[in-house]
């Protein structure tokens, strides 16, 4: 793959998963179920490492490292999901079952991309933090786990493939 349009595709998805994180934001300040608030806080804080671990390659790759700022998808993103979670959390899990289809759909077009072996197998792991998200938020749309009486972090968990 031509450097040029490796540090192109690397800047798009570490720019995806900035996005994510300013919908984590808006989804965590407005949930009040502390099962949902650590999951989501837990999804939030794998975007950031995925942000950063891009822009170690991009940086590598002579490319300009991506802030951790919205664009203007990132800020469409953030206020949807804001105005959507202000309808309780089931609404902002749905929000946010949105957003993580999307960026499970990115990083399944990103493995279709002729990429080094090392790059491959970040993207590939960071593929897998998002499959774990959105079936995690999936299910907790369909089973509400909040809403079962003493529901604690550790049952939460089970519910992640």
């Amino acid at each position: 793959m031509e450097e040029k349009a490796e540090v192109a595709k690397l800047r798009s998805l570490a720019q995806l998963d900035a996005d994510a994180v300013g919908a984590y934001d808006a989804a965590i300040a407005r949930v009040s179920e502390p099962l949902v608030r650590e999951r989501l806080n837990d999804f939030r804080v794998d975007h950031v490492r995925h942000v950063q671990d891009l822009n170690a390659l991009i940086q590598r790759f002579g490319g300009e490292p991506v802030e951790l700022k919205l664009d203007l998808k990132g800020t469409a993103m953030k206020g949807l999901t804001a105005v959507t979670s202000m309808m309780g959390t089931e609404a902002a899990l749905v929000a946010m079952l949105g957003n993580e289809e999307f960026t499970n759909r990115a990083y399944e077009l990103a493995l279709n991309f002729d990429w080094s072996p090392e790059v491959r197998g970040l993207i590939q792991k960071h593929r897998e933090d998002e499959y774990r998200h959105v079936t995690w938020v999936r299910d907790a749309v369909r089973t509400r786990p909040w809403l079962r009486e003493g529901a604690s972090a550790a049952e939460g968990s089970e519910i992640h493939a």
